[in-house]
């Protein structure tokens, strides 16, 4: 068949989805498969969007566990003409993850590595493996997988071969497409085939059979050899050109690998089992120069200079992306170490060497030769890797910064991925820049200079019809722009739905319908990820929220006033996928624990936007369904810290659980749960009794049958005497701080109230009581709203007189520190929520408080020497806010202290959340991720030291080890007496 016959057929044959037997293909699926099988609503709706701004509810949902699995799918999915689209951690910015048939998930089961070569630098994986957990592996033995992109720590190698993705350090080392050596495949007729690099003979003999393989290789190479002068003058001449079918890999003379159609095919041609890849030896030395620029063009200019100084990586950030770090506190400390002012833009220049002593003089001859050019104004060299890291770690947040925008107008990814010759760059963005002006919007800029391939993010509201005309007129303009200046529209993201629309401008008639014959060839059926890369729906279809759309604004509790309602603070989370990351940070650990999207910030936020919405059918925020994605969300605040946009799953699932039970009623296990302040005060009122009942199997039984508590759960013992009647002889009037009398310290650790006291005296610090009553955390943590904001409003009445005579507020336990200078002042509004917020400024962690009063000189104290190890467990509140670091800061005065933070997240305690039936054996794995392992693998003698009263209680619940509280740890390394 000839390209003119399949040009004169119309459109590919396209597997439809409305003619499916749903009832009879899930049946199907179910009996072959023995992974997961998903046709649920809310399933769906979790599968039906990517970090692109559109959205396609799927038919059912796999998660395949073997390799049998895989044929099934593609083997039903034959049988039944139904789409199958592959998904990997769902981060593709072009649509390419979602589709209407069936979506596979491989990134729960199927990640594991199956072989690897060290000798001949070479590992075979199966697709699902993430590229940060491949590359941790693999660095024992010094080597990794080369192309580093900035989502590292979700994408998963079969997605980065569908995209043919590259990252900061393609200058270097290229695109994926260089390092993919072979694959399995199956094929859309459910053949498994072995595709690499293949002598003349193997290629006689294959082409010789019958077979869809055979086809397949025939048609491919007199294609390459038909379309060798058209792949010459119209294929883009970047290094970052991934759009359409790579068949510059097949004109004659070049050795044939399907494995290099497959890498860049968006899995619209077959399915990868498995993939050898080539890897690379990890730099010996590097070092990373941030230059700080006035404006943007003047930072692309300066790229040729420093290309002629053989950098591995050359990245921009423009002042617009960096202006967002403002609204994540955690971002706004890391720019704060290593930016001046506010730059028009940056570049992170690096450096790779085998010899380490060169790399100073490698970028003094930069520094130099720019300075002599007058090209920048700030140089700072990151010489050390921690402070390469927090470089890199604002790089790598760009993408999500750039989203962070709060209106409906935002900046979104359509045109994010072009790329041109880097001495042409300037120019182009010159040109790019002055017609998004002509648009009458604006944009931020980021990524590759290096190579040419910036992403630049035009602001656009795609609400309204006008947002949507502009979405389409700015993609066409730049089509053409780039076609002027011989680049390529998809630099590294792909193609899919938003730039599909466009591969016959981008390559010409000819090449086009080369591409949809080797599509035909294929997938003669067209089940695999329909309409990508050829054959495309229009640009504006499947919009996620599209003309007409109203954001919801449902009555709440918590002030959503920034966000315009709480449904515009749902929508900023654009689907990135930050919150799969598995191996540092906190967000989020029942994810870490379970590998269930519904259990990542991302799922969630998805669910509750289309229930807001309407689109999960009447029940919306009453169903059931909703429900259950939100009860695994440990309220951490993790996601409040670790996502670039900051999205605050713990407040919407107060929020929600409020509305639910208004709908259902509230529970037994949430009204008494919700009570913990008044449950302690009776509780250590009759401490002895309460605690020998409390322990009792046959109370364990009860508890667990009625109250949903755990009975393998040790419940924490009432102290007889409160702090409040052990150190209440002070007056508020002569102290110079006040300690929140939280009821976790109050009834049940009193001791740990008066370590504190003990220790700030010591220091000639004047120390009282609080005149406050619970801070509401529980109550919060429950759903019960209403009776939180009464309590804030009564800490508010009890606590603003002292707050507005500058005192300050030290609190022993971060969940409480967190309740008022977070959710407080939220919960409030008009005059109380002014001095709630006085009150919030005046709350200061207790290692918060000392270090800053020591490092101020305020405070003086000396500690005795000999100090065992001391293993650091951060409270996920304590890290949300930023207070580790105080706390290990001021652990380290302690002479001789050897200090271990081993990064462990969350404890999977939480509150109330880990004595529940439900979430026992979630909560166990959580721990067992790092925390618990950490502390049982401690060297003798070391303190475990955790400020949080639920953190204390879980090591010891699955340790055996007995946690303190700093306070307690630091009273007892006391040179004197406490006065």
């Amino acid at each position: 068949m000839n390209l003119v016959s399949i040009a004169a057929s119309g459109p590919l044959p396209h597997a439809d989805v409305r003619l499916v037997d749903t009832a009879a293909i899930e049946s199907a699926l179910r009996g072959a498969i023995q992974g997961e099988v998903r046709f649920d609503k809310v399933s769906r709706a979790l599968y039906s969007n990517d970090a692109s701004v559109y959205q396609i509810e799927p038919l059912g949902v796999v998660i395949p566990k073997t390799r049998d699995d895989i044929v099934h799918v593609v083997e039903i999915c034959h049988r039944f003409r139904c789409p199958l689209t592959m998904r990997g951690g769902g981060t593709s910015q072009a649509g390419q993850a979602i589709g209407e048939g069936i979506q596979v998930d491989l990134s729960k089961y199927y990640n594991r590595i199956l072989e690897v070569n060290v000798a001949e630098r070479w590992v075979r994986v199966q697709p699902g493996i993430v590229l940060d957990e491949l590359n941790a592996q693999l660095k024992a033995d010094g080597l990794r997988f080369a192309p580093d992109i900035s989502t590292a720590s979700r994408a998963t190698i079969g997605g980065m071969m569908a995209n043919n993705s590259s990252g900061a350090r393609s200058v270097l080392y290229g695109k994926t497409i260089d390092h993919v050596l072979e694959q399995l495949v199956v094929l859309s007729d459910g053949s498994i085939v072995e595709v690499r690099e293949r002598t003349a003979e193997e290629l006689r003999s294959i082409a010789a059979g019958d077979s869809l393989e055979a086809e397949c290789y025939r048609t491919v190479q007199r294609i390459g050899r038909e379309c060798a002068d058209e792949v010459e003058s119209r294929f883009p001449k970047v290094l970052r050109r991934v759009g359409g079918y790579n068949l510059d890999e097949f004109t004659p003379g070049k050795p044939v690998n399907l494995a290099k159609l497959m890498v860049g095919s968006e899995g619209t041609l077959g399915v990868v089992l498995e993939a050898k890849l080539n890897l690379v030896p990890l730099p010996k030395a590097k070092a990373v120069l941030v230059i700080q620029f006035r404006e943007t063009l003047g930072a692309l200019g300066a790229t040729p200079v420093i290309l002629q100084h053989g950098p591995s990586a050359v990245e921009v950030m423009d002042g617009f992306i960096l202006s967002h770090t403002k609204q994540s506190a955690a971002l706004e400390r890391v720019r704060r170490s290593f930016v001046e002012g506010e730059p028009g833009a940056l570049l992170c220049v690096e450096f790779y060497d085998d010899d380490a002593s060169q790399l100073p003089h490698r970028l003094d001859a930069l520094e130099n030769d720019l300075r002599g050019r007058g090209m920048g104004y700030h140089f700072h060299r990151a010489m050390d890797l921690a402070d390469q890291a927090r470089v890199w770690s604002l790089r790598e947040a760009a993408l999500g910064l750039s989203m962070a925008m709060k209106d409906d107008a935002k900046s979104i990814s359509f045109v994010e991925d072009t790329a041109v010759a880097p001495e042409r760059l300037r120019d182009y963005i010159e040109r790019f820049l002055a017609l998004l002006r002509k648009h009458g919007t604006t944009a931020g800029i980021y990524a590759h200079a290096s190579v040419g391939c910036l992403h630049v993010r035009p602001v656009v509201n795609l609400k309204t019809e006008q947002g949507i005309a502009r979405f389409e007129a700015i993609a066409n303009d730049v089509a053409d722009l780039v076609v002027e200046f011989g680049g390529a529209l998809s630099g590294e993201h792909g193609d899919g739905l938003v730039r599909g629309p466009f591969t016959r401008k981008m390559f010409g008639a000819k090449l086009y319908e080369a591409f949809r014959t080797i599509k035909r060839t294929f997938d003669p059926h067209g089940i695999f990820n329909p309409g990508k890369i050829v054959d495309s729906p229009p640009l504006t279809s499947n919009l996620r929220f599209g003309a007409g759309y109203k954001t919801p604004k449902p009555s709440t509790f918590f002030d959503y006033s920034e966000f315009g309602g709480m449904g515009g603070a749902v929508e900023m989370c654009s689907g990135l996928g930050v919150c799969r990351k598995k191996i540092d940070g906190a967000m989020c650990p029942s994810y870490m624990a379970t590998l269930e999207e519904a259990d990542t910030t991302r799922g969630r936020a998805n669910v509750l936007r289309l229930a807001m919405a309407g689109r999960l059918g009447e029940a919306g925020l009453g169903d059931e369904g909703v429900y259950r994605v939100l009860d695994l969300c440990l309220e951490c605040r993790a996601c409040k810290a670790e996502c670039p946009v900051g999205v605050d799953v713990a407040r919407f699932k107060s929020e929600f659980l409020a509305d639910y039970w208004s709908r259902h009623g509230t529970p037994a296990h949430a009204r008494l749960l919700g009570s913990a302040h008044e449950l302690a005060r009776w509780g250590s009122r009759a401490a002895g009794l309460a605690n020998f009942v409390s322990g009792l199997a046959s109370v364990k039984a009860l508890n667990e049958r009625f109250l949903g508590v755990d009975r393998r759960r040790g419940l924490p013992k009432w102290s007889r005497r409160t702090l409040v009647e052990l150190a209440g002889r002070r007056t508020a009037s002569n102290a110079d701080v006040l300690l929140f009398k939280d009821t976790f310290t109050n009834y049940y650790n009193p001791e740990v109230g008066l370590a504190a006291i003990d220790v700030m005296e010591a220091g000639g610090t004047r120390v009282a009581l609080a005149a406050n009553v619970c801070c509401g955390r529980p109550l919060i943590s429950k759903g019960l709203l209403g009776r939180a904001r009464e309590r804030a409003r009564e800490n508010t009445e009890g606590l603003y007189e002292a707050a507005s005579q500058g005192k300050k507020f030290v609190f022993c336990e971060p969940s409480c520190l967190s309740a008022m200078r977070e959710d407080a002042p939220s919960l409030l509004r008009g005059e109380e929520q002014r001095k709630a917020h006085v009150i919030a400024n005046a709350c200061m962690l207790f290692e918060e408080f000392v270090e800053g009063e020591l490092q101020a000189g305020r405070m003086r104290l000396k500690f005795r020497e000999g100090t065992p190890p001391i293993l650091l467990h951060g409270h996920c509140h304590q890290r949300s806010m930023g207070l580790v670091p105080a706390a290990k800061a001021l652990l380290t005065r302690i002479p001789g202290a050897s200090i271990s933070d081993p990064d462990a997240g969350c404890c999977g305690m939480a509150g109330s959340f880990g004595y529940s039936r439900d979430h026992y054996e979630v909560s166990r794995q959580i721990g067992e991720r790092r925390l618990f392992p950490a502390v049982r693998s401690a060297a003798p003698g070391t303190s475990i030291v955790a400020s949080g009263f639920s953190c204390r209680h879980q090591i010891n619940d699955f340790t055996g080890a007995t946690p303190v509280h700093a306070a307690i740890l630091l009273r007892n390394r006391l040179a004197a007496e406490p006065k």
